[in-house]
């Protein structure tokens, strides 16, 4: 299996699901993706809207975790998927202390999705 393929979606296919173990990431050529999770009563709630040249999943692959939120083609999308092979490939070309701050900023912005999420939940019951 190559660390680095190329895959393409339909608008609507789902990416990945919150919750889901994996560990690749994606970086959009093209599309748009939607970013979202769901709230206690199940509704949808979009925390991003990416377009091309931004990335996404390296949460789970970077803290070895489940996915904080999911992923869905907002439009028909290609992207590049970054196994964890491939991302330690790119890592080796940037000091320690750069891998250092990508956990750090995984963790921090994993406690926002969270914060977020109960957030919205308070506010909905």
């Amino acid at each position: 299996m190559s660390s680095i393929t190329k895959e393409s979606f339909k608008a609507g296919d789902f990416i990945f699901f919150e919750g889901d173990i994996e560990a690749h990431f994606y970086i959009i050529e093209s599309g748009e993706v939607s970013i979202f999770m769901k709230d206690k009563k199940g509704a949808k709630m979009e925390v991003a809207r990416l377009l091309p040249g931004e990335t996404f999943g390296e949460f789970a692959l970077i803290d070895k975790g489940a996915r904080t939120a999911s992923a869905q083609a907002a439009s028909d999308v290609k992207a590049m998927k970054i196994s964890a092979e491939g991302y330690e490939l790119m890592l080796n070309d940037l000091p320690l202390w750069a891998s250092s701050m990508l956990k750090s900023f995984s963790s921090r912005l994993k406690q926002m999705n969270t914060t977020l999420k109960q957030a919205n939940a308070d506010r909905n019951s």
